[in-house]
């Protein structure tokens, strides 16, 4: 039933939380609840312990540099901008400057969040900050000893082609590369990330 915009209430109920499965990571759940007082039915979702951050570097040059790993719920190897995972008692850009220490090597003087968003909203409470992070330094990388990974360091314009094609498929690194695009053009970025940018 559609709703006009001026009605953000809450129409569900939650009768009672039943957590089935729990570990680490996250809790899944199924709940009894009602949609407006409706019938009772049980709603299946998934509540995540941390959250995953994503950062794209760029260099002076306006480069960025991807990661690559293979991912084993997809069975695949991804390309990727920096991605991993936050605890949410810590702030994320906390989080974001491991990760890019962890993967890259990169320490960066400057950062900026982009969004927050929720890739799944129908079924995880699941979010996924995102910055973009430039003044970059250079250091040596160190993952996690499960993560093997590859750098490809490629103009952030061959970036954007990539999240378009779909050769990048992680939506946080396609949210976060584009968003970055639309924010240049529409000249919202600070003066020294758009050259960087700008020369790329």
């Amino acid at each position: 039933m559609q709703q006009s915009d001026n009605n953000q209430s809450n129409p569900w109920s939650l009768i009672q939380r039943n957590a089935k499965f729990d570990c680490p990571y996250f809790t899944a759940h199924s709940d009894t609840v009602t949609h407006r007082g409706g019938k009772q039915r049980s709603y299946n979702h998934i509540h995540m312990k941390n959250f995953g951050v994503a950062v794209v570097p760029i260099d002076n040059d306006g480069s960025t540099t991807l990661i690559g790993q293979y991912r084993f719920p997809l069975d695949r190897f991804t390309w990727e901008v920096t991605r991993g995972g936050g605890r949410r008692d810590v702030p994320p850009i906390d989080s974001a400057k491991r990760e890019l220490r962890e993967e890259t090597g990169y320490r960066a003087d400057h950062w900026l969040e982009l969004f927050a968003a929720s890739a799944s909203p129908g079924t995880t409470d699941s979010i996924a900050p995102a910055f973009v992070a430039w003044g970059l330094h250079t250091g040596e990388p160190h993952p996690d000893p499960e993560e093997l990974i590859t750098q490809r360091r490629v103009p952030f314009s061959a970036a954007v082609a990539m999240a378009i094609s779909g050769e990048i498929a992680d939506l946080a690194s396609i949210a976060a590369i584009l968003s970055i695009e639309v924010r240049f053009r529409r000249g919202e970025l600070p003066s020294d990330l758009a050259s960087f940018l700008a020369s790329s």
